[in-house]
């Protein structure tokens, strides 16, 4: 029973976590990491997020928008992050993935987090590089080799 919010957002959420999944699981390799739990990690990764926008279209149903401040977005990422992390430990997700999801993106964070953390970064700039939000190579700025033929293995994937 989703509202407008969570309608509006699963597609591009889930389009999202397809490419993370992907990239992490490329990733995985060069990282010690494994790389099905990679994938998995990236799939579930924002599971929390529609959780939370279900949430929010419960109690805030009847906005057109939601607050955009960068406050509200940082604590909405974070929470939706936390909810993702109890959902894939309440299903028995291994402890590697449910820690990655946690810890993702955080310095010092075990070898998944470090891949998921780049993986969830390279899909959401391949996402805005597809839809005509960025260039190639502004899209690339910063990437090693390997995080680069990532992005353009994301791109290989939606032409096959």
């Amino acid at each position: 029973q989703s509202g407008r919010f969570a309608r509006l957002a699963a597609p591009p959420v889930w389009t999202q976590a397809e490419k993370c999944a992907h990239a992490a699981s490329i990733l995985a390799y060069e990282h010690g990491a494994e790389p099905f739990e990679a994938y998995l990690a990236g799939l579930m990764e924002n599971v929390g997020l529609i959780v939370a926008l279900r949430m929010i279209d419960q109690a805030f149903g009847d906005r057109d928008q939601l607050p955009g401040s960068a406050d509200f977005c940082r604590g909405l990422f974070t929470y939706a992050r936390m909810i993702s992390a109890r959902i894939a430990l309440l299903w028995d997700f291994p402890p590697n993935v449910v820690a990655a999801i946690a810890h993702a993106g955080e310095p010092d964070a075990p070898p998944l987090a470090v891949v998921l953390g780049k993986a969830d970064r390279i899909s959401k700039l391949r996402l805005l590089a597809d839809a005509g939000r960025v260039g190639h190579d502004a899209a690339v700025a910063g990437m090693d080799s390997t995080e680069t033929q990532c992005f353009d293995k994301l791109k290989e994937k939606d032409k096959r």
